[in-house]
Order: structure tokens, then sequence, then C-alpha cells
């Protein structure tokens, strides 16, 4: 609203608002460039930030009986990022130059493939260490605490020797159930784009590896989880996905004959890697 909307539609009648404007809006979004000469927005982020104003101008259109003048409108082709998973080796690399504070917090990212937001929602309250659990149930965007995405996205996941570990050197100071798991020097839960701007790309950097995106943990524990030959239903599941039809999209090179016991492989995975410090 206050850094895309408001600057160009300034303090225009939300009913004169029409849609050769709403195009010039998106054509300037388009044309935005950062200094390499790339855009700056992606289609995606330009489809949501139009979804906003068309989201205001329906409501409004509904509440004050004008027509509704972006019926016409089409959003623009969003082309999915490629996948760009790390391999055994680079997960133990970064893990080798993260800063110590920082390598629990990972090490959870790389493992059950949780998405930041729901890693940055974990209270623990959502820790159950007798039935070894991880209770996925809300996350947290922009400093607020939100439902899970979808109803598959709230699930247990298991707690195997390894995070049950890291897990314990996580909670060691924590005494209220509303405590969260990671926060900032002021207390409050991580911000996604925080982790990404300050923690995970200049780690990135100082180990060698090349820039991805921070989702990328999420994609690297369905590749690494396939890789222990786990069986893809599970690794499905683990993952929150409503079926295992995108796990074989995005992962189908990687797939292997499921040959063992769900959980068990993976954590032999990471040990046989030096991934995992010892206790």
């Amino acid at each position: 609203m206050h850094h895309y909307l408001i600057p160009f539609f300034g303090n225009a009648l939300i009913n004169e608002i029409y849609l050769n404007q709403l195009d010039q809006f998106r054509q300037q979004l388009t044309e935005m460039e950062k200094e390499d000469g790339s855009r700056t927005l992606s289609n995606a982020r330009v489809n949501n930030i139009l979804w906003s104003l068309i989201s205001i101008k329906i409501v409004a259109a509904e509440e004050f009986k004008f027509d509704y003048p972006f019926s016409r409108y089409r959003a623009l082709r969003e082309q999915k990022a490629d996948s760009s998973p790390m391999t055994l080796q680079e997960v133990k690399r970064f893990l080798d130059y993260v800063e110590p504070k920082w390598y629990d917090y990972f090490l959870l990212r790389f493992m059950p493939g949780m998405r930041s937001c729901e890693v940055h929602g974990l209270q623990l309250k959502h820790i159950d260490f007798d039935h070894r659990l991880i209770k996925v149930r809300q996350n947290v965007v922009n400093g607020e605490i939100t439902d899970v995405k979808t109803p598959k996205s709230r699930r247990d996941l298991p707690i195997n020797d390894i995070l049950s570990s890291s897990l314990e050197r996580i909670t060691a100071t924590l005494t209220e159930p509303e405590d969260f798991l990671f926060t900032n020097d002021d207390g409050e839960p991580l911000d996604t784009r925080y982790i990404g701007k300050q923690v995970w790309h200049p780690t990135l950097k100082r180990a060698g590896l090349k820039s991805r995106r921070p989702y990328e943990t999420r994609h690297t524990a369905a590749v690494l989880h396939l890789a222990a030959h786990e069986n893809p239903l599970y690794v499905s599941q683990l993952l929150g996905h409503s079926n295992t039809r995108l796990l074989f999209e995005i992962y189908a090179p990687y797939v292997f004959n499921a040959a063992r016991n769900d959980g068990s492989a993976f954590s032999d995975l990471m040990r046989s890697g030096g991934v995992v410090k010892p206790d």
C-alpha cells in the first residue's frame, strides 16, 4: 500500500481508477530495474501487488454500487523459479561457515523441510519431546502469527535423534509455552527477509557457495530424503504436500526405490556426510 499503490494513485478516488490506469501502473512495475539491469520485481510479485488493489476495488464496487472496471484484467503469466537444492557436501559446508548461534536454526530448516514462516512460528508448546514430534500449527508472516498455509500444512513432524539433540539445545533456556524457539535481539519472532539478507546470503558468500533463495533449504530437505531412499509418500507428508504429484514433478531425477525405514535412512545420511556435530 505505502510503497507502491499510494505513491502511484495518490488521492485518486477508488471509483475513478480504471483499467487503463491499472495497466499503466503494472507497466511501471515491470520496468523497474536493479543496478545490473535485471528486473526488480518478478511477475509473481507484480501480481501480488496488483491483487491488493483489485481486492479493494471489488469490495468498494459492491459496497458503493458502482461498476467494477477490471473484469477484462488478466494477471501476468508467472514462471516458477527453477529449484536449486544443495548437495550433502554443500549443506555441510554451509553449516561449517554459518555463525554458531544459527547452526541449530538452519539444521532445523535443512532436515524436516519446514518453510521459514513455519520455523519462525514455532513455540515451546509445539515441541513434544515425549512423543518426539514437532507440531506445525502456525506461521509468522511480517511479524504476525497466522494460520498454516493449507490443511495439509498442519502436520506433526517426527523428531529423530539428530533433531532431538538440536531441539534440546534450542529450548534449554525457554520456560513458557508461548516462548518462540527463535527470536531477534529484541525477543520478537524472526523476519524472513532479515534471515535472507543478514544470515543466509552472507553465509553462502563466506562458504563460496552459489547464490540461491533461502527457500532452497526446503527443496534440499526433499532431495536429501529422496537420495536417502526414503519413501516418497513419507517425504510428501513431511513437506505438507496434498499428494506426491508435486514431489515427483519437481524431484523426479532424485527419486530412488524406497527400501528403508522412514526417517532412519535420512539420519544415517546426515551423519555419514559429517553434517551433524558430535554431541
